[in-house]
């Protein structure tokens, strides 16, 4: 009998939930870190825009071989 964490359909949405939010820490550090000068909270829309332009530069291949 396999073992679940939470459970067969919940397992995979905890993933992608995990996923998603180191995404966005991650996202936030490096503007912050970049432009420290600039706004103290970067809102939801900017982060969601540099994910977006990450994830069409991964999907062009732009990370290969790093």
């Amino acid at each position: 009998m396999p073992v679940h964490l939470i459970s067969k359909a919940g397992d995979p949405i905890f993933a992608l939930a995990i996923g998603i939010s180191a995404a966005f820490v991650r996202i936030r550090r490096d503007q912050r870190e970049k432009v420290p000068e600039g706004p103290q909270e970067i809102g939801y829309k900017e982060v969601l825009q540099m994910g977006e332009r990450r994830l069409r530069r991964w999907w062009a291949g732009d990370f290969e071989g790093l």
